[in-house]
């Protein structure tokens, strides 16, 4: 398996995967399946990024895609110093294997990288126990609850708060 940062090549793949997460998962993320851009404005996004740009979509393949990530640096003077990971997802099939271990070791890794950043933060479903393991795991400590943050239908779930120190 490789993690790797994704390229235009990988839009279509990226959108699958991403819509299979978000209709899977509705109560995992904010965006609705409607909301996500079209495969051909993602191809353009990753095309465009440079290597310098303040955020970065991470995929593990295996040899096809199977897990996602995204990081983006906060843009304000103020805030600068944190960067958000969002959109983590691997396939159901591949859960348990190591694939989301390996995929978010390797956005931590990336986002150090950035000489700035200091924590890194992500919001996740309070009823996604893997998800919320896995990050615990890696080091990232519950700081605060969203009540009712996702409505999905007449259903609302809480989203945990989480950071990461990285210096």
């Amino acid at each position: 398996m490789t993690t790797r940062a994704l390229t235009e090549a990988d839009a279509p793949a990226f959108h699958a995967l991403r819509q299979r997460g978000l209709r899977e998962h509705p109560e995992a993320f904010g965006m609705a399946p409607e909301e996500m851009d079209a495969v051909e404005v993602l191809a353009e996004r990753f095309r465009a990024r440079p290597a310098s740009a303040p955020g970065f979509v991470m995929g593990a393949f295996d040899p096809e895609l199977v897990g996602i990530v995204g990081c983006a640096r906060e843009r304000g003077v103020k805030q600068h110093h944190v960067a958000l990971i969002w959109g983590m997802y691997v396939a159901p099939e591949r859960r348990g294997s190591g694939v989301g271990r390996r995929l978010l070791t390797a956005a931590i890794e990336q986002a150090r990288r950035w000489p700035d950043v200091e924590q890194l933060c992500l919001d996740v479903a309070a009823e996604q126990t893997d998800a919320r393991a896995l990050y615990l795991s890696l080091g990232f400590e519950v700081v605060g609850r969203k009540r009712r943050r996702i409505k999905v239908g007449d259903r609302y779930y809480d989203e945990e708060h989480m950071e990461l120190h990285l210096r």
